[in-house]
């Protein structure tokens, strides 16, 4: 039996871990939990375990610095990393670390469970795997071709800020390049490695142009193109001879494949700026979009609302716990997302965003670990591989649907009494369009019905206590804020300044100004 510890600074994460790893149990099985890295290197020195699972962004002692360490004095410790796409700035320390895997959060308990038997199968084989040493000049050139092909790939993502000399044979005459252009590949299936390798050699591209497969995701890739200063065809077009002459490849192969063109650049360390770039580029495929290509324009508009219907009764069913629902809500926005021929993948995108930030400001009510605000750094890298709603949709299914069954439990609204429910939302929602039929549709009960009860059990309309609400909160902001009248009537729920006048005079018997002034 194996023995493992986790080591992350956030308890949810640490027990979801945990509990991946449960169905492998009979083989590996969890001696302690640490929350930073000191803690870890405590837990470590007590309980001599066999495999290290730990995260990179952790406070007091970070991972960066946790790896060091356990490089001098711990190498017989097999390491899996768990983090996020920033992260890899890390990725030196990692491979000193003689790290198992790094593991990109969100993940599957699959794609765990394979990084810990894997780790199993080299410590029972570590005798044979130690030490072995590139013997063979032929052995030390595909080393340092591997090597430099490595930090291509860390440098086009931005995990790599130092040196760019590459030091294989095979690539040297990169180095003297003055110009280069990035172009990223997606496809909707795997990309073959060697067919791309193969159609460079048959057409006459192997030396102008370096392919490089994703790190992580085999539905990405990447050209380089070198171009020469001096040079019959210029850039633009001899980015489309070669992603024409592509295109007709993977027509024969039912392929959709889309390709994200960055502006000419003069250094290797640009390369970054080159991805980012093409991500920009490809995120202007339309929705309903197929094989196409796009090329990078320095004033890109800015992002075009969408607005959904839903999106109120999504958020609610999210905050009860209701999972089936919000399975179904959210096909429903993916099939919305379809009908927006004139919208963009930025467009959906920026959506996808604002509607995560308004699940996190739900869940930072509920756990002191989650900060309210911007979706992480980590997501907008991940969305930044994904170039199709079908993608979206996967990944934004399993987010959604884990924070549902996370909250189901702790939801204000996991009490019997409907209406104390219904006055429970009007509470935290009062500045939203509230309506008795879009409340009566959210508990799922007869408009009427719902109007009826709600007045006999609280002796008020739901349109006065509604109002009643909103006013109180509205004294609140008259009290303690310097906000002009109008901007209080619409942050509480009134678009129409006028009846916001008539309502708070009619519950206070006095207007706004007055209750200021008073």
């Amino acid at each position: 039996m194996y023995t493992y510890i986790i080591i992350d600074d956030e308890s949810l994460i640490r027990k979801g871990t945990i509990k991946k790893l449960q169905p492998i149990q009979d083989k590996v099985t969890c001696i302690g939990e640490a929350a930073n890295g000191k803690e870890a290197l405590e837990l470590i020195e007590a309980s001599n375990p066999d495999i290290i699972i730990t995260d990179m962004n952790m406070p007091v002692l970070d991972g960066g610095q946790l790896l060091s360490i356990l490089t001098e004095r711990y190498p017989d410790k097999r390491i899996i990393v768990i983090s996020g796409y920033k992260d890899f700035e890390y990725m030196k320390q990692a491979i000193s670390a003689q790290a198992v895997d790094y593991i990109l959060k969100p993940f599957h308990k699959e794609e765990l469970q394979k990084s810990v038997l894997n780790a199993i199968s080299i410590i029972d084989s570590s005798a044979a795997i130690q030490n072995q040493l590139i013997s063979s000049s032929t052995e030390k050139e595909y080393a340092r071709y591997e090597y430099d092909i490595a930090m291509l790939k860390n440098i086009i993502l931005g995990y790599h800020t130092a040196d760019a000399t590459l030091t294989s044979k095979k690539l040297q005459i990169i180095n003297q390049t003055h110009n280069l252009i990035l172009i990223t590949l997606h496809s909707t299936d795997p990309l073959d490695e060697d067919m791309v390798h193969t159609f460079l050699t048959e057409n006459g591209f192997g030396d102008l142009a370096l392919y490089l497969r994703h790190i992580h995701n085999d539905n990405l890739g990447f050209f380089i193109l070198f171009t020469p200063e001096q040079s019959v065809l210029n850039a633009e077009t001899f980015c489309k001879q070669i992603i024409g002459c592509m295109t007709a490849s993977y027509r024969l192969t039912d392929q959709e494949v889309s390709f994200g063109i960055s502006m000419s650049h003069s250094d290797l360390l640009h390369l970054h700026t080159a991805f980012t770039e093409t991500v920009i580029a490809l995120n202007t495929k339309g929705v309903n979009a197929k094989n196409n290509f796009y090329f990078y324009k320095k004033n890109e508009l800015a992002a075009t609302h969408i607005e959904w219907n839903k999106e109120a009764e999504f958020l609610f069913r999210i905050e009860t716990g209701v999972s089936d629902k919000v399975t179904e809500l959210l096909e429903d926005l993916f099939k919305y997302f379809t009908s927006l021929d004139l919208y963009t993948l930025a467009d959906v995108k920026y959506y996808l965003f604002q509607l995560t930030d308004k699940v996190k400001n739900i869940m930072a009510e509920y756990f002191d670990q989650v900060s309210s605000g911007q979706v992480s750094s980590s997501m907008q890298n991940i969305l930044n591989s994904m170039f199709t709603l079908s993608e979206l949709k996967v990944y934004y299914l399993q987010f959604f649907t884990n924070i549902t069954d996370l909250l189901r439990e702790h939801s204000v609204y996991a009490i019997d009494d409907t209406i104390e429910k219904i006055k429970i939302y009007v509470q935290r929602n009062y500045q939203n369009n509230l309506t008795i039929e879009f409340i009566s549709s959210l508990f799922y009960m007869n408009r009427s019905y719902c109007s009826h009860i709600f007045h006999t059990r609280t002796n008020e309309k739901f349109i006065d206590y509604v109002n009643r609400v909103r006013i109180k909160k509205a004294k609140e902001l008259l009290d303690h804020s310097d906000k002009k009248i109008y901007q209080i009537a619409k942050s509480v729920g009134y678009d129409n300044v006028k009846y916001f006048f008539r309502v708070f005079k009619k519950l206070q018997g006095i207007t706004p100004e007055q209750y200021r002034n008073r």
